[in-house]
């Protein structure tokens, strides 16, 4: 089983537990076995802190605990947006948005979105939306498999959206009548186009992040790192 089939199969949490049960450092429950009670889990290469739900501002310690419910760890991400309480609340709140009032799926969220962290080669936000892939958004491993290689994914429609998400992002918004065209007759519309702005608004702000900061691979993203034709050595600078 192929480490990609096995995040879909098993799910977040389990691969979570994997990692601890193989000693890895890495802590359930908390972001890093060897941080301090109250501290950072440490900062990054370029000095940006990364917080814990503890070390966080009061702002953002609500966010965090969000993280560490439903993923079962903070990843090294949330932890550095959370400096920026308008940066982290407007992504979280982004990205609830379009699980509760969105007119996209899940599966098609992310497909936009792992389609435009690809196209900004970054590295982290590809191998998180990769680990949740199966087990949060619903995508198949051949949709996975195609998002990550840029080949064609096996369903047209797919298709066509992460062709559409792609000349949104390159264009600047100014998509040609042919391919507004081409996506409204793949079966979207234009609130789903409009849609697709916000999925590409969600990783504008992740993936520039990570760049600035240098966001070193959380251990339980690291499988999904692999295979890119773009990695990134980062390092996790402990307090």
């Amino acid at each position: 089983m192929s480490k990609l089939t096995m995040a879909a199969t098993i799910g977040v949490a389990s691969l979570v537990a994997i990692y601890v049960a193989s000693d890895h450092v890495f802590a359930r429950g908390s972001e890093a076995g060897s941080v301090k009670a109250g501290a950072p889990a440490g900062t990054t290469e370029r000095g940006f802190v990364i917080h814990t739900q503890e070390s966080a501002p009061a702002e953002t310690k609500e966010v965090l605990g969000w993280y560490r419910e439903h993923l079962e760890f903070v990843p090294h991400l949330a932890g550095i947006m959370a400096d920026s309480p308008a940066l982290i609340r407007s992504y979280w709140q982004l990205q609830e948005n379009l699980k509760q009032h969105g007119s996209l799926t899940p599966a098609e969220d992310n497909v936009i979105q792992l389609a435009i962290a690809v196209e900004n080669r970054c590295q982290y936000c590809v191998a998180g939306h990769s680990m949740v892939a199966g087990s949060y958004f619903g995508n198949t491993e051949q949709e996975l498999h195609a998002l990550r290689t840029r080949s064609k994914l096996p369903q047209a429609k797919l298709d066509a959206l992460r062709t559409f998400a792609i000349a949104v992002h390159e264009r600047q918004g100014r998509v040609t009548e042919r391919q507004l065209r081409a996506f409204y007759e793949a079966g979207y519309s234009r609130r789903q186009a409009l849609d697709v702005v916000a999925n590409i608004a969600a990783k504008v702000m992740s993936n520039y992040a990570n760049q600035i900061a240098l966001t070193p691979i959380d251990e339980p993203m690291k499988p999904f790192a692999e295979g890119l034709p773009f990695k990134e050595e980062r390092r996790l600078v402990r307090p």
